[in-house]
């Protein structure tokens, strides 16, 4: 915890790069009860990456999702929403843990198309 703000410790797999991010207030109501365990003793263990990839697949499959959804699918969503909620493209390269902001780039054009497709839309509105 700093102050209110509670932030997860995370080590990136690419770079080895230890991250403390911060947990929004949403976040925090999804987090299990700390119990008896220390700030350095994990609060749950996840399965393989393999293994949740099949978990999701499966989920996809039966709500009907034709998309190809793998874990990694999350950390796209999660920069395109916070760059469609006004985040700058710095913070958000900060947040995904990119050690360079090109990286994060591809995201931007993702919602510059996402703005380009809703203004074409109004188009519909005035069409005979």
């Amino acid at each position: 915890m700093d102050g209110d703000l509670m932030r997860v410790r995370i080590v990136m797999v690419k770079t080895r790069k230890t991250l403390y991010l911060p947990l929004s207030k949403e976040a925090q109501k999804w987090m299990p009860e700390r119990g008896d365990k220390t700030d350095a003793e994990k609060i749950f263990t996840l399965p393989g990456s393999a293994y949740l990839n099949i978990i999701l697949r499966t989920w996809a499959q039966n709500s009907g999702l034709k998309k190809h959804v793998t874990f990694h699918t999350a950390r796209h969503t999660f920069a395109t929403l916070e760059l469609t909620a006004g985040a700058d493209l710095y913070t958000t390269s900060k947040l995904l843990g990119h050690t360079q902001v090109k990286t994060t780039q591809i995201y931007a054009k993702i919602v510059d198309k996402k703005k380009d497709e809703a203004v074409n839309r109004l188009s519909s509105l005035f069409d005979e």
